[in-house]
């Protein structure tokens, strides 16, 4: 019986060259424009929580940056964006793609170096990998400054998310909003958008969104989850 990696070795050493590698490529310019077409129109439903069309200075926080396309679309909106990841293959690829972004390694689930430092901390698609998320968005919490915005995304607990043996804390809304109010987090929100995905690889126009999330494997339908320091 073949051995299960540790998730987290398995972000540190292949699951960029393996299980992403259809969404980073190879980390080449033609693979960043097509990640920051699909994460226009996350930040577009996303201005309903928080304005992200104008950073003015603030200093924002990425969990899980991947190819850097997040990072670089609220850089040229004005945030000054530190842009982090567990796999030290992401981070020097993208470090290549985007040298006037800083790029660090991080583990969240690790003591936070950093404290009351982020006017916003955001994490997409990396809490359900976490062994501990209770711990990790503690220290995302420690490491805003007071009023200080964390926004994360995660998948609606489908069926078919469990298809990916990296998601293994996988969780309802209420769940995490309750990990949430425990950790510290006021006016906690959620919103769930369906993204059919496809056409937004041509336009970032073309990004279509569903005002609910469906219980599809063909469209991505995550929880977007909101807490204010």
């Amino acid at each position: 019986m073949k051995k299960q990696k540790n998730p987290k070795q398995v972000f540190k050493e292949d699951y960029f060259k393996e299980y992403y590698h259809d969404l980073t490529g190879d980390f080449e310019k033609k693979d960043l424009t097509r990640n920051k077409n699909w994460f226009y129109g996350w930040f577009n439903e996303l201005n309903r929580l928080y304005d992200f069309t104008n950073g003015n200075g603030k200093k924002a926080l990425e969990i899980g940056c991947a190819i850097g396309a997040a990072a670089d679309l609220l850089s040229e909106r004005g945030f000054n964006v530190t842009a982090t990841d567990i796999s030290p293959y992401a981070v020097k690829n993208a470090k290549k793609l985007l040298p006037h972004i800083s790029f660090q390694v991080l583990d969240i689930d690790a003591t936070p170096k950093k404290k009351n430092e982020y006017d916003l901390v955001y994490s997409f698609e990396v809490i359900e990998h976490l062994p501990d998320p209770e711990k990790s968005i503690s220290n995302m919490y420690q490491m805003l400054k007071p009023s200080g915005v964390m926004i994360a995304s995660t998948p609606y607990p489908y069926d078919y998310v469990y298809i990916d043996e990296t998601h293994i804390n996988v969780r309802y809304p209420l769940e995490w909003i309750d990990v949430m109010r425990r950790t510290g987090f006021k006016k906690i929100k959620y919103i769930q958008k369906g993204f059919i995905p496809f056409f937004y690889r041509y336009s970032k126009y073309l990004h279509i969104v569903l005002p609910f999330g469906v219980g599809s494997p063909y469209i991505n339908s995550p929880i977007f989850l909101y807490g204010e320091k």
